[in-house]
């Protein structure tokens, strides 16, 4: 699979004249999943991306290449990133600080972990998610999330997207 992504990127540059090979694959998405820990009165976020994308927007934003595997710094960058295009806020609309786990790497894929303290659990939460949205103008970002039954609840983020969404739908 990488042979053919590093194929397919150089010949993307060569029929580009040298453009980033940010096309690497034909669809732009990321997923996250949040689910709230009531022992531990935190959401745990798993934010899953491509791995080529990622590394593109930390180049972007370092104004440096970035390779995952191999710059010392790249948790520290991906972590900020993350603080960056991934918010999330109260039911009385106090951000939520994000608190680094960790990454890791499966082979074109990455996988972010984060927590925000939540004593209340998802009641109230919004998130906003803008990750890559300023790479690819066909970018969307999915959020699951599941209520106190257990049902699954899904919210959908593409670019132009500036506004909280509720994790949860309101109760009657």
């Amino acid at each position: 699979m990488i042979a053919r992504r590093v194929f397919l990127s150089a010949l993307g540059l060569s029929l580009a004249g040298g453009a980033s090979a940010l096309a690497a694959h034909k669809f732009h998405a990321s997923f996250a999943t949040i689910e709230h820990n009531p022992a531990a009165e935190s959401l745990e976020i798993l934010l899953r991306v491509f791995s080529d994308d990622l590394e593109s927007a930390l180049s972007r934003k370092a104004r440096r290449r970035i390779e995952l595997d191999r710059t010392p710094d790249a948790p520290d960058l991906v972590s900020a990133y993350a603080r960056e295009r991934l918010k999330l806020r109260d039911a009385n609309a106090a951000p939520l600080r994000l608190l680094w786990v960790g990454m890791e790497e499966r082979v074109d894929m990455t996988w972010i972990y984060v927590e925000a303290p939540a004593p209340a659990g998802l009641t109230g939460v919004e998130a906003l998610v803008t990750v890559f949205f300023e790479l690819f103008r066909d970018q969307k970002n999915n959020v699951s999330s599941q209520d106190a039954g257990g049902k699954r609840h899904d919210i959908l983020f593409r670019p132009g997207d500036s506004a909280f969404k509720p994790l949860l739908p309101p109760t009657s």
